[in-house]
């Protein structure tokens, strides 16, 4: 298999040179998450990429997030379609590519989203490519969102890649490749939470006690959130920011606090905001009022799809000299959480593997770029037939 993608590689006139070069032209196609017009550049360049390859588009587009990019081909029974699938939005803001632009030492490539993930978005057309070459034509089917890194809190995108997952045999999911050649085949869960905190203010000198500390109050709540840590075996509670008080002579009048929680089994989403609820509606200071907010989070990615996926997907790397793979579970979330609520086996981080993504130290393995390819366009023929 390996001998044939190589030929086929060579006959295309494809090689790591042409994929650096088309990686760069997306990532100085810059699209922080929060410029949906940033975004929406590079959904229009990947459509007219998808498209010049033979497959039908659409786009899905949103007030407030960048688009959701659907590509179609092949034929038959969408039981034996693939999807593959990723994100366009980057955590960096736009201008971050003028002190970090594209650059390459060795086998490690840098740039703003270089790994997640415009690493992995970028195989997506040459896998397209090669299984075209080889004559396939079971349905293939590209999912691109555009609003991953918020959470997709200012759009539906998450259920619209439900249904346009439904019914699909498998999807691999380009997301950043681990370093130690893991595959992902489940994810904790995600619940952002914003609880805000209400008092009274006064002078804190000549009216002390006529004010009501929003502050006080708010750490009340959150060494109540810290104690959660120690009740849920399988999740986490971490307080990421907190604000609160204009001037110190003054007692504050509203406080709020940032909250990002972690976890696996599903059942305890509903505890996990209940027992926030209590935390928030308990024990108050007298005439101090708190609330919950909830936005931008993701349901947990469990393995009970994937086993027999990754096996296929594992031995392929055997047979293909990758080496062996190994099953990973993670604490950081993907849309593979959505997909697979839709009944469709996933696996996550088959994109480009690299390290330190959402930070300046982000970097991808250019070599991995190869591997990654040849393994996904091999186990997608391999997949040709046989059941999951």
């Amino acid at each position: 298999m390996k001998e044939k993608i190589l030929n086929i590689l060579n006959d295309m006139d494809i090689s790591l040179d042409s994929i650096a070069n088309s990686w760069k032209e997306i990532v100085e196609i810059e699209s922080y998450t929060h410029d949906p017009k940033g975004v929406a550049k590079l959904s229009e360049h990947l459509k007219q990429e998808l498209e010049t390859l033979g497959l039908k588009t659409k786009e899905y587009t949103f007030e407030n997030s960048g688009p959701l990019l659907v590509a179609e081909m092949g034929t038959g029974p969408i039981e034996e379609g693939i999807i593959l699938t990723g994100h366009m939005d980057t955590v960096f803001k736009t201008g971050t590519l003028q002190n970090r632009p594209f650059t390459i030492e060795d086998d490690k490539v840098y740039g703003p989203g270089v790994l997640d993930m415009k690493g992995g978005l970028n195989l997506i057309p040459y896998i397209i490519k090669i299984l075209k070459y080889t004559g396939y034509d079971k349905p293939i089917k590209v999912i691109i969102a555009g609003d991953e890194e918020h959470g997709h809190a200012h759009s539906n995108c998450a259920e619209l890649m439900r249904t346009e997952a439904a019914g699909y045999k498998c999807a691999f999911n380009l997301e950043t490749g681990l370093i130690n050649n893991g595959i992902t085949i489940a994810r904790k869960g995600r619940i952002a939470c914003k609880i805000k905190t209400y008092g009274k203010s006064a002078h804190a000198g000549a009216n002390f006690a006529d004010g009501i500390n929003a502050i006080y109050e708010i750490s009340r709540i959150l060494q109540g959130i810290n104690q959660l840590n120690q009740k849920y075996s399988n999740a986490t509670f971490s307080a990421g920011t907190i604000q609160g008080g204009k001037i110190p002579n003054a007692i504050p009048d509203y406080a709020e606090a940032e909250l990002d929680i972690r976890y696996y089994d599903a059942e305890d989403y509903d505890r996990i905001q209940s027992d926030i609820h209590t935390l928030c509606t308990r024990d108050c200071i007298t005439g101090a009022r708190s609330e919950a907010h909830y936005g931008g989070s993701f349901p947990s990615f469990t393995d009970n799809l994937n086993q027999r996926f990754y096996t296929i997907v594992n031995t392929e790397s055997i047979n293909l000299g990758f080496g062996e793979t190994s099953p990973e579970v993670l604490g950081g979330s993907s849309d593979a959480s959505f997909l697979t609520l839709s009944g469709v086996p996933v696996l996550c981080s088959m994109g480009v593997k690299g390290e330190w993504n959402h930070t300046d130290r982000e970097y991808a393995l250019l070599s991995s770029a190869w591997e990654r390819l040849i393994l996904i366009t091999a186990s997608i023929l391999r997949l040709e037939d046989k059941p999951l």
